[in-house]
């Protein structure tokens, strides 16, 4: 079950960042569809809120359309107002109250409804191949989500059961919000599972080839297309106050930013040493003067400032965000990755 020894095409990563990654990665496969690159993709892997995009356009690769029209759905209602609804039954609100977190199930439900109408992970098409990636508490590891196979390097089973939602709502359950889920592997043996930005915010690790012989879904890519809008968790901390919840909000955000600096470092240096022969780093957060070009600081700061929960995205955020992944994509195809734009 290791690293894969036929090279597939182009593989793409969807980062988390709630509402405003889906808004932003929507962007981004707005320009790749226009530039023709979205029917090269044979891989998606993506975590938290790129998860739920992920997951629509895996299910909706051939029908723009559609696809569109759902992410518009949810970034106009949002996830937030839906799941608050569900806590106003007491059974589950004594059950979150109990459990001082959201059952991640409340979330998997929302999601159904509004998007998955309950399809199991094994329905979903082969291909483009879709991992989603949540952390293993319990040995520190990334665990992914697939349509024939889910674990870890330390575990692989098959759920045959189990719906897209509740894969997608491990992927994206925030540990200060949602409790960690637990699956059963056998009858001796489960795993703890919580929000996949711990362990990777960029949803990358799976397009990483330079894994242990042991690891599942690990895919040789040879263009290997980063869209990420994990940053920043924290633009301000002298407003910061000395509760708890702040606290270990600012620590979650400091341990992810460094996570994010290693893992770029990681795949630069894959890029180099031509492991990765091809790699687009698409980000929200972009420096780069011709990428911002156009771009006032109060729109910049609209699109980085923007807060990473599942609250509706519409209006001028929602125009920005969109914007933003849109022109980044075309920057970055076109000056890295021309050569996706050949027959």
């Amino acid at each position: 079950m290791g690293t894969c020894n036929e090279r597939k095409g182009v593989g793409v990563a969807l980062s988390g960042g709630g509402s405003r990654a889906i808004a932003f990665h929507y962007g981004v496969f707005e320009a790749l569809h226009e530039l023709g690159v979205d029917r090269k993709i044979d891989v998606v892997s993506a975590i938290s809120g790129g998860a739920i995009i992920g997951a629509l356009w895996t299910l909706y690769a051939e029908d723009w359309k559609g696809f569109s029209s759902k992410v518009e759905l949810i970034l106009k209602d949002g996830l937030e107002n839906s799941v608050l609804d569900k806590l106003r039954h007491p059974a589950v609100f004594l059950s979150t109250l109990c459990g001082l977190g959201i059952d991640v199930d409340v979330l998997a439900e929302v999601l159904d409804k509004k998007l998955f109408n309950s399809i199991k992970l094994y329905e979903i098409p082969d291909t483009p191949l879709l991992i989603l990636n949540a952390s293993e508490l319990k040995t520190g590891t990334n665990f992914k989500f697939s349509k024939n196979i889910c674990g870890s390097y330390r575990v692989n089973i098959c759920f045959p059961g189990l719906c897209l939602s509740q894969a997608v709502a491990c992927s994206a359950a925030f540990p200060l919000v949602f409790k960690a889920k637990r699956l059963r592997l056998s009858k001796n043996e489960d795993v703890c599972l919580t929000d996949g930005g711990a362990y990777d915010c960029i949803g990358a690790n799976a397009l990483m080839p330079d894994k242990d012989e042991k690891s599942i879904l690990v895919q040789n890519c040879e263009t290997v297309i980063i869209s990420d809008a994990s940053f920043p968790y924290i633009e301000n901390r002298k407003g910061l106050d000395s509760s708890i919840i702040t606290g270990l909000y600012a620590s979650y955000s400091v341990c992810a930013n460094k996570n994010r600096s290693l893992i770029y470092n990681k795949l630069y240096l894959l890029n180099k040493n031509k492991e990765i022969p091809y790699l687009g780093t698409i980000k929200m957060d972009s420096k780069h003067p011709d990428i911002n070009n156009g771009w006032s600081k109060d729109q910049l700061k609209c699109v980085t400032r923007y807060k990473t929960n599942f609250k509706p995205v519409t209006g001028e955020a929602l125009k920005f965000l969109r914007k933003r992944g849109n022109e980044t994509t075309r920057f970055i195809i076109t000056k890295y990755l021309d050569h996706l734009l050949r027959s």
